[in-house]
Parts: structure tokens; C-alpha cells; sequence
């Protein structure tokens, strides 16, 4: 009779403390932030590996999660190592997870046969680039149909898609430079020679970020090196700090 008793209690028993853990669980409000310079971490990969959930951060490092007591969260993102957390209940309202750059804070010299990482990612991003908006079509074509001569494709001037390649070549093109402006002149190499954070690193980075044209005429590392601490001294100059 005991043995019967057990057998049927020890379930129930299962399933209530199974019915307490999952009534303690809430969703949380999370930031994910580079540890160096505080700034935040987007497209990051949050996850409560408990109950096996994965979200994404935004852009400003904003994510949203269920979690519980006890409940471990793993966080990691592009160029950053990992890292870990046990939920409690003593925590704040918000938490904050802060992830270590994984790389070099300079870029990597070009070495003759090889590529760099912005090399390599640009490479992705242009063939993602290339997939995602199909062919080219060109407005005049050398295709004309008695063999010489050149044709008007109509198709190119009216229809909408055809007519957007053209802005959207120009958008990848400034999105481009953009990436390779934060590969030579990036948050924690600014932040690993000047020392700043968060909203002082920002202010710094607002006002002295050279122009993609200036570093394409300036490759070397120490150039950078260089101009980030002739701006140093401008900026505790001008600033008073």
C-alpha cells in the first residue's frame, strides 16, 4: 500500500515544484554592453539555456527574456568572448551583461596571399549584397538583336525595383565606408589609448572620427596612432580635462 502511495504521490510532487520554478520565471529587460568602452552590444545572442530561449539585442543592447531563480544565461555576440550568468531574484529590475572584446585593438596589416577581417567581411557583405537584389540590369545594352548596335532596355527606367538599384548600390557603398571607418578608427582602440568611456568616449569619437578618405590615404596603423593622440591633446585642451 505504501509503495502504491509513493508511487503516486512522488509525480504530483514533481509536477508542483515544476508549477513553482515556472510561476517564478518573469520576463526580464537586459543590456548587453561592450565591457571597454560601455558602449552597447548589438545583435548579440542572449539565452536562458534552462528553458532553452534565445533572443536578439537591438541596436542599443536592449534584449527581453524569461528567467527565473537559478536560471543560467548565456550571452555572446561577434568579436566578443562569451559569458555567463545565474539569474536571482536579488537583481536589479534591469540587468546589464558586459562582454570582453575577443580581438586585437589594431587592425590587422594586409599580409601578401591573406586577407583582413574587414577584407573578409566585406567579401560576405558583397555577395550577400549581390544575392539579395538579384542582377544588375543594365539601361543600354550591347545584346541588340541584328548583332551590332546598342538596346534601350525600357524595363530599366520603369520598373520600380530597377529603378532602386542605383540608390541602393549607393547605400551599401556609404555603409561600406562606414565599416571600414570602425575597423581603423574602432570604440576600443580609441578607448584603449585615450583611456575614455561611455559618454566621454562618445563625445571624443563625435567630434575627431577621421573621414574614410583620410584613412584610405593613411594605412598604417601608426598613423591612427598617431592622430588619436594629436586629437587627445586638442580634445583635454579645448575641453578643459
Amino acid at each position: 500500500m505504501k509503495s502504491i502511495l509513493r508511487r503516486l504521490v512522488a509525480p504530483v510532487i514533481l509536477i508542483l515544484i515544476t508549477v513553482a520554478g515556472s510561476a517564478q520565471r518573469k520576463m526580464i529587460d537586459g543590456l548587453l554592453r561592450d565591457s571597454t568602452t560601455l558602449f552597447p552590444i548589438g545583435n548579440g545572442t542572449i539565452t536562458n539555456s534552462t528553458i532553452s530561449k534565445t533572443v536578439k539585442s537591438n541596436n542599443n543592447g536592449y534584449f527581453k527574456i524569461e528567467a527565473g531563480p537559478n536560471d543560467f544565461i548565456y550571452a555572446s555576440a561577434k568579436s566578443y568572448r562569451f559569458d555567463t550568468l545565474k539569474y536571482s531574484l536579488m537583481f536589479t529590475d534591469t540587468i546589464t551583461i558586459y562582454l570582453s572584446f575577443s580581438g586585437n585593438v589594431l587592425p590587422s596589416v594586409t599580409v601578401k596571399g591573406q586577407y583582413s577581417r574587414y577584407q573578409l567581411d566585406s567579401i560576405a557583405r558583397k555577395k550577400d549584397f549581390d544575392e539579395s537584389r538579384g542582377t544588375v540590369q543594365k539601361t543600354l545594352s550591347s545584346d541588340h538583336p541584328s548583332g551590332f548596335g546598342l538596346t534601350f532596355n525600357l524595363d530599366k527606367v520603369f520598373k520600380k525595383k530597377y529603378r532602386n538599384q542605383g540608390s541602393e548600390t549607393r547605400t551599401f557603398s556609404l555603409l561600406e565606408k562606414m565599416e571600414y571607418i570602425n575597423y581603423r578608427f574602432s570604440p576600443n582602440l580609441v578607448a584603449y589609448f585615450t583611456g575614455y568611456k561611455g559618454d566621454k568616449l562618445k563625445d571624443f569619437m563625435s567630434l575627431y572620427t577621421p573621414s574614410f578618405e583620410w584613412l584610405r590615404r593613411h594605412p598604417s596603423n601608426e598613423d591612427v596612432l598617431y592622430y588619436i593622440n594629436d586629437k587627445l591633446k586638442l580634445y583635454k585642451a579645448t575641453a578643459g580635462k
